[in-house]
């Protein structure tokens, strides 16, 4: 009788560690899915300024056929971003996916955890591709040869330079926006995908049996 206890309370305690163990993955996967929300939030802000400062440059384009300077610095800092890029991939994340998480997990969750990470994130890093592509080539092809690569000339001078090419910048400056846009509504939809996924999960970890 003893025997068949100690049996049955080891297998209880298995269990229950078991359980525990996989419910910290899971806060694990929920704080992972946190911090990308955050940072996408800020990436968010980010681009909605630069949308604004773009905008408000092509709209006076637009209506008076003159090159602002309000922003022209920073229009023109957009053109050369060529340096971003998208890790979706974090180191708890890379963690986690060596776990027995994925066997446990029920199967909508799991297709929703891949459906983002497969699907949403690279499409949104192909975005980041082609901006920094776009750039790559308008450093090239049009800040370079109008010797506009540089960012600490004088605004009345910068203004004269590109005066001389206005209507090339504003085509440039057009593309950068279309690109921005672009990013900034992948990224929109991807935090709904990480909102909803974190509901999904704390729901799953409250009713697990």
């Amino acid at each position: 009788m003893g025997i068949s206890v100690s049996f049955w309370l080891n297998n209880l305690n298995e269990s229950l560690k078991k359980s525990k163990t996989e419910e910290d993955l899971v806060n694990l996967l929920i704080l992972d899915l946190e911090n990308k929300k955050n940072e996408h939030l800020s990436d968010i802000r980010v681009a909605k300024k630069s949308i604004e400062r773009i905008s408000f440059t092509l709209n006076t384009w637009e209506t008076s056929k003159k090159i602002d300077t309000t922003y022209l610095k920073e229009n023109l800092g957009y053109l050369r971003l060529d340096t971003m890029y998208l890790n979706e991939l974090s180191p708890i994340y890379n963690g986690l996916s060596n776990t027995e998480l994925w066997d446990n997990l029920p199967e909508n969750i799991i297709n929703d955890v891949s459906n983002l990470f497969r699907l949403s994130y690279t499409g949104l890093k192909i975005k980041f591709q082609k901006l920094s592509e776009y750039s790559t080539h308008c450093k090239l092809n049009f800040l370079l040869p109008n010797d506009l690569i540089l960012q600490n000339i004088d605004i009345k001078e910068l203004y004269k330079k590109v005066k001389k090419v206005d209507k090339e910048f504003i085509l440039y400056t057009k593309l950068t926006l279309f690109s921005v846009e672009q990013m900034k509504e992948s990224t929109e939809s991807i935090i709904v995908e990480i909102e909803d996924l974190i509901n999904l999960l704390k729901i799953y970890n409250k009713t697990k049996p």
